[in-house]
């Protein structure tokens, strides 16, 4: 089992302003290591809630606290409970623990290392592996289903979209040319594919050819946009007044949706200045805190080059 870097992980627990008896959320358990420093700094008499839809990290996370008295015997009493559910389910699960509201509440939207680095999972085009990409094995799509089904428009949409691949015309000919002779079945087939068609020009620009591609195949799959939506509206709702949420992205989509989304419940009346009462009824619900996102030092990139694209941006429930 590979150990999991938290990215921003200081920077994340400044911001919460968490204290001793709080409630909080971690609403993408992963590695643990923000699940774990949330715990230190509300404990004693706190209570922290962890979902996770890889059933493989609470296993990990489980296995992991094993070693640690005080937060094994907080599994034990509740104070600590990771449970195994989208964290677009945050308000169903929320009201199965009788929980109304919470102090603090955040989300990483990042893969951990262990997830991103178990070939059987299929979610980088550097280990080879089946072509799975779902972060809850319990649902049906997967990305074989999807490159070998999908016609032509709808691959190079999904590229173009949530990939932002410049050559998404190109790869998904040539996946739907290569699958009529064989299925595309592991991500060494994938890989392969798009590294024959990239043009020699794009091959050397910072990133790998296939790494646009497996983005937006994994985001598909996972319908991460949707839940990140459902998420957001959800977190913001079960926050008590004074409580904070934190959010960290790693690709300019789901930083977009973030960004527009605490835009949003920052800004009150929005109807036409001629009018000279508000009929919209819209009022201030957050206070933004990161007027621009909070991103990784030279130092921790260095150690950890995975945090380089990441993004913290924060609001208070007023």
């Amino acid at each position: 089992m590979t150990r999991h870097t938290s990215v921003l992980l200081e920077e994340t627990i400044k911001n919460l302003h968490l204290e001793k008896g709080k409630i909080a959320v971690d609403a993408t358990l992963g590695g643990g290591g923000h699940a774990l420093a949330i715990f230190e700094r509300i404990m004693p008499g706190g209570r922290l809630i962890a979902f996770d839809a890889d059933a493989d990290a609470i296993s990990r996370f489980r296995a992991r606290v094993a070693e640690m008295p005080l937060v094994e015997g907080a599994l034990k009493e509740g104070a600590l409970l990771p449970i195994k559910a989208n964290y677009s389910r945050i308000g169903e699960m929320l009201d199965a623990e009788g929980i109304v509201g919470v102090d603090a509440i955040m989300a990483d939207l990042g893969f951990s290392s262990d997830q991103i680095e178990s070939a059987e999972r299929g979610f980088s085009f550097r280990n080879d592996g089946p072509l799975d990409m779902r972060l809850d094995r319990s649902t049906d799509l997967t990305a074989k289903s999807i490159v070998n089904t999908y016609d032509e428009h709808a691959l190079r949409r999904i590229l173009e979209i949530y990939g932002n691949e410049p050559e998404a015309r190109r790869i998904a000919r040539a996946i739907v040319s290569k699958r009529e002779s064989a299925l595309i079945e592991t991500t060494e087939a994938l890989r392969s594919i798009i590294e024959a068609v990239y043009p020699a020009a794009r091959k050397h620009q910072g990133i790998h050819p296939a790494t646009r591609s497996f983005q937006a195949l994994r985001i598909v799959v996972n319908r991460e946009y949707d839940h990140l939506e459902s998420f957001l509206a959800q977190a913001v709702e079960r926050l008590n007044h004074g409580g904070r949420l934190a959010v960290i992205t790693f690709h300019s989509g789901e930083d977009r949706i973030v960004k527009q989304f605490m835009k949003e419940c920052s800004i009150g009346c929005i109807c036409p200045p001629e009018f000279p009462v508000c009929r919209c009824g819209k009022s201030v619900l957050m206070r933004i805190v990161t007027k621009k996102p909070i991103v990784p030092g030279e130092s921790e990139i260095t150690l950890n080059p995975r945090s380089r694209s990441a993004k913290l941006r924060v609001i208070e429930k007023l």
